[in-house]
This record gives C-alpha cells, sequence and structure tokens, in this order.
C-alpha cells in the first residue's frame, strides 16, 4: 500500500515540476548536463571546495571531476586556482557564469514562491516542511547505517 502512495506521490511531484518548468526556459539555456549542474551546486553551496572534497561529495574520481571542470572553467562557470598553503591543492569557485546562474536560480524561486507558496496556509507550508525535514532525515539515516557509521 505504502508503495502506490509513494507512486502516486511522485506522480503529482513530477506534475508539479512540470507545471513549473517554463520558469526555468532561462536557466535550460545554459545547457548543462546534470553532472555539471551538480558540479556548480556543491561549489556553490561551500562557495569554495578542493578537486578532492568535490570529488568525494559526487562519489567520483578526481580525474572524473577534472574532465568536468575543464569545461565549466572553459565557460566560466567555476574557477580553479592553486590554493597558496598548499601548492598541490586546487580551489574551485564559481566562475562569473556560475554566479550569474544562481542568481537567476534565486531570482526564479521568488518568483514560483511569492505565485504560488503565498497562498498556502501557514499549516500546509509548516507540514511540507516537516514532511521534507523528515524524509532527509531517513535518508541520511539509512546512508550512514550503509556505510557502517
Amino acid at each position: 500500500m505504502i508503495t502506490k502512495r509513494m507512486s502516486s506521490i511522485f506522480q503529482t511531484l513530477d506534475q508539479i515540476n512540470y507545471a513549473l518548468l517554463h520558469h526555468y526556459e532561462e536557466v535550460l539555456e545554459h545547457k548543462l548536463t546534470p553532472k555539471q549542474s551538480l558540479v556548480i551546486e556543491h561549489v556553490q553551496k561551500h562557495s569554495k571546495l578542493t578537486v578532492n572534497e568535490l570529488a568525494q561529495k559526487m562519489n567520483v574520481t578526481a580525474g572524473a571531476i577534472s574532465q568536468l571542470l575543464t569545461k565549466l572553467e572553459k565557460e566560466h562557470y567555476i574557477k580553479r586556482t592553486i590554493n597558496p598553503d598548499s601548492r598541490r591543492e586546487i580551489i574551485v569557485t564559481l566562475g562569473d557564469n556560475g554566479h550569474s546562474l544562481y542568481e537567476l536560480y534565486a531570482k526564479i524561486d521568488e518568483e514560483i514562491a511569492s505565485t504560488y507558496y503565498t497562498k498556502l496556509d501557514e499549516s500546509v507550508i509548516d507540514q511540507l516542511e516537516q514532511a521534507v525535514n523528515k524524509i532527509y532525515e531517513v535518508i541520511l539515516a539509512e546512508q550512514a547505517e550503509a556505510k557502517g557509521e
């Protein structure tokens, strides 16, 4: 029974995403792959990461990350610099296009929130927040258990 309910919830979430997709047309023009987007997201979230930290967060090798970074750097989404404290480390930060992309995301998120989510009752927002946080806790606990932590 839970599988059917979750399937229905996932379908509704997909429908929400499809209904909101037109808001993201400008973002889609960037033509980034999911992995490239994830790299940019990690760098934006942490403001700066070493290549090894980024590889660890994405669960790939440093070599695989370096290939992704080369294209992203060429297109000014990220910048790589040598760590002055440890010359063997490369620090990754957002480039001009990376900053612009996240400013665009913030603008779109604000538009969506003000257009749609402000029409929800505070209690519904509270329930949504609790549900999302609980799902995240369960996922983190399961992943930690799988790693033997």
